[in-house]
């Protein structure tokens, strides 16, 4: 389920997440898949409108930390790919400090996701957290499907 949240994160955080490029059409777009697979879950699953009220409140605080957690991610890259320049000595010093901040991130991520599904605990029923766990999954793949379709299209291979 943690992949599948970074996915609706990247949707609802960044204009070239799953959606076309920038702008008020792609900014809709996206708003409009997150709210068609709310929808649909809460129907699924049978939630209670109050359910439903406390679930879109634990997905948006989620949702935040995880954005924040990918502007964290990013910088870090940034300074690891600038410290790896070829033909510069890199600063071991800032290196480890870097790739520390990767571990911990990842750490915190884990943490995210146990106090996340604690939260869902409190009301959601187990039958339901494994049917949202589902279908994120379904919907993380039929992101890719359509990201991978589109890389086709334009003649351009996934990074492996």
């Amino acid at each position: 389920m943690r992949r599948a949240l970074w996915v609706l994160a990247g949707l609802l955080a960044f204009p070239g997440g799953a959606a076309a490029q920038g702008g008020p059409p792609a900014e809709r777009l996206r708003e409009q898949v997150v709210q068609r697979f709310m929808e649909n879950y809460r129907n699924q699953s049978g939630l209670t409108d109050e359910q439903f009220g406390q679930l879109q409140t634990v997905l948006r605080r989620s949702l935040e930390e995880r954005r924040a957690s990918q502007e964290r991610e990013r910088a870090l890259l940034r300074g690891l790919e600038g410290q790896m320049r070829p033909g510069v000595a890199a600063a071991p010093d800032s290196v480890t400090r870097l790739l520390d901040g990767l571990l911990q991130l990842q750490a915190d991520r884990v943490d995210l996701a146990r106090r996340e599904q604690a939260q869902l605990a409190e009301f959601l029923t187990p039958v339901q957290r494994a049917q949202l766990v589902l279908a994120l999954t379904r919907l993380e793949n039929q992101i890719e499907q359509i990201t991978q379709q589109r890389r086709d299209g334009m003649g351009l291979r996934r990074p492996r």
